[in-house]
């Protein structure tokens, strides 16, 4: 592997990254059932043990910039697939339903680390042209994972064999750990220890001369910029870079306040309050909805190629909000059978959107609008907001749907969701830059030209 070139490395580990997000975060859903009756779960405790995951994963965010400014991004990477490694072992030999939770939170916390630096990283290393589609490499991987969980669990949930879902888990940790290693330190890193010559060499390995030319200068003008901790939150204040974090936070915001978790974690349970024949039924549907996730992602390789960030994330944000406006007119005032058939339709529809727009784009806006000195704090905030998000989705949605769920209340959900989307459609259109095919160099260009924000930078960012 150690022959390959720096691109193909960062597909390598955008792959592990991207998987062992996908499958951690599906790894439950299809034997639920089957852990709340052998651990005789409530609708608070099923929740509890589901959202433990997500809990580990907002602390992973937190804690991932202080400790990548101290260790590195390649080191903590490593350190968070040895961890994600132990935590599932120890989940698939639980004997109570604590330990199955706290096991849930470790996994979480390499979970969390990895959904903060890998994105970052594979930003910093890889070329403007290349930067996309390494991206869209994480999510499809990322997509390919939850489809396998839910296969697996499928089939493991007929066994009644739940366990083994979590000694698969290990598997994309372990891929981690080691790929990660094959990477060479970022240019940003060489350059602040005085390696400018190594940092060059770095950049040349994956960019055009010019590219690696322009981005040199850039990281030169910058090195001089604060890095320590406290100087980098005061740096995260100065009006330069107020619009760049604000649009890093709304971005992780938006990946989970779309509503995604409620399918991702809670398929099953949606398509059985729509009356999809039964709990196999509704265990098929969640796997069409895994199949669709992957197809459009693997669709979303050629979009992300052809048009520009903010183009697909208007028409997925748009196609979101009307999905989720039509499930939940379906289960609210239709039922049936016709309903259930709509409810699912509508739902792979939203499934499809966010495969091409919020899935990829977020990790892909954060990891290029933030400036060098800020990029690995204001990264795991972000990355922060989407789990604390996502902590809330997964930790209430049961409560508040009710389990078996209340077709009423999944709906009232759905269109709570839906108002978010929109939200987030309108702010996109306001003050989110274009960012295909430009350097970072260029990018902080564009967003200080549209640091005040408001209709004026609206209209620059078109």
């Amino acid at each position: 592997m150690t022959r390959l070139t720096l691109h193909q490395r960062l597909l390598v580990v955008a792959s592990a990254g991207g998987a062992l997000f996908g499958y951690s975060i599906s790894a439950m859903n299809q034997t639920l059932e089957e852990v709340r009756s052998e651990f005789r779960l409530s609708s608070v405790e099923q929740g509890i043990v589901v959202s433990a995951l997500v809990a580990g994963c907002l602390v992973g965010c937190l804690a991932a910039g202080a400790v990548t400014d101290r260790l590195g991004r390649r080191a903590v990477l490593s350190a968070a697939g040895a961890v994600g490694i132990v935590a599932a072992l120890l989940c698939a030999v639980a004997p109570a339903a604590w330990f199955l939770a706290g096991g849930r939170f470790i996994l979480g916390l390499a979970v969390g680390v990895t959904s903060a630096i890998a994105p970052v990283l594979l930003g910093e290393l890889a070329s403007a042209q290349a930067r996309g589609s390494v991206m869209m490499v994480y999510q499809l991987a990322l997509t390919v994972a939850i489809l396998a969980a839910l296969l697996l669990g499928l089939e493991q949930a007929a066994a009644h064999q739940w366990r083994w879902m979590f000694v698969v888990n290990a598997l994309p940790a372990a891929v981690l750990l080691i790929s990660v290693r094959l990477l060479p330190l970022t240019p940003g890193v060489l350059m602040a220890q005085g390696r400018d010559d190594q940092a060059l060499h770095v950049l040349r390995a994956g960019r055009s001369a010019v590219e690696a030319e322009q981005e040199y200068a850039f990281l030169r003008a910058t090195r001089g910029r604060p890095t320590g901790r406290r100087t980098t939150w005061q740096a995260i204040l100065d009006r330069e870079n107020r619009l760049p974090v604000a649009i890093a936070v709304g971005a992780g915001l938006m990946a989970a306040l779309v509503g995604i978790g409620a399918v991702v974690y809670y398929s099953t349970l949606v398509f059985a309050t729509a009356g999809v024949g039964g709990r196999l039924g509704a265990q098929i549907a969640s796997l069409s909805f895994g199949i669709v996730n992957v197809a459009a992602s693997v669709a979303s390789l050629w979009l992300i190629r052809r048009y520009g960030r903010r183009p697909l994330l208007s028409v997925g944000l748009a196609g979101m909000a009307a999905a989720l406006t039509v499930s939940a007119i379906c289960l609210v005032a239709v039922g049936g059978s016709v309903g259930g058939a709509v409810t699912v339709a509508a739902v792979l529809i939203f499934v499809i959107c966010f495969a091409f727009s919020a899935g990829p784009l977020t990790w892909l806006l954060i990891a290029e609008v933030l400036r060098p000195e800020i990029r690995a704090q204001v990264a795991g905030a972000a990355a922060a907001a989407n789990w604390a998000a996502n902590l809330l989705v997964a930790l209430l949605f049961p409560v508040v749907v009710g389990t078996p769920g209340s077709p009423s209340k999944v709906g009232a959900a759905f269109l709570f969701f839906a108002a978010l989307t929109v939200g987030f459609l309108v702010l996109l259109r306001r003050y989110v830059p274009e960012t295909k095919d430009r350097t970072l160099a260029e990018v902080q260009a564009l967003l200080e030209e549209g640091k005040d924000g408001g209709v004026s930078a609206g209209r620059k960012f078109r």
